[in-house]
């Protein structure tokens, strides 16, 4: 069985990221990033602080994210974590103590994942404001 992970990305708890980033593989983060991020795999841990929309494969939120998301398929927000903002995605864990601040959705299964697509379609999007189409249906303010 091939390995879906070839590459593994961190950034420290010491080091703050900002920009857009596009990573293949694993990205850890325990550090800060402010931009946008596209991905594979992304985990945040304890302490870690990201303000920025993302369109992932799967995350897992173990620190602060703040931000509209796209996940194609998991989430998982654990104990620790505190995520505000949209998140779109087929799967959602929410584990005892963490907390979700925001509206879901629940994409379909005709939506999927590909670092190509999804990094020709964050180009043409501004990333301060991903498009989650029909979020707000049905929904009073």
């Amino acid at each position: 069985m091939a390995d879906k992970q070839k590459s593994l990305s961190i950034i420290d708890k010491d080091c703050l990221v900002e920009g857009t980033l596009n990573v293949k593989g694993k990205l850890i983060i325990a550090g800060s990033l402010k931009g946008a991020l596209i991905g594979n795999t992304v985990v945040t841990v304890e302490g870690s602080r990201v303000d920025a929309p993302a369109r992932v494969r799967e995350m897992i939120i173990g620190g602060e994210f703040q931000g509209d998301i796209t996940v194609y398929e998991s989430l998982r927000i654990l104990s620790t974590g505190v995520f505000s903002g949209k998140v779109a995605c087929k799967t959602i864990r929410l584990e005892t103590g963490g907390k979700l601040n925001g509206r879901v959705r629940q994409l379909d299964s005709a939506e999927g994942f590909s670092l190509t697509d999804t990094a020709l379609a964050a180009g043409s999007v501004n990333p301060a404001s991903p498009q989650l189409e029909s979020d707000t249906e049905g929904v009073d303010p």
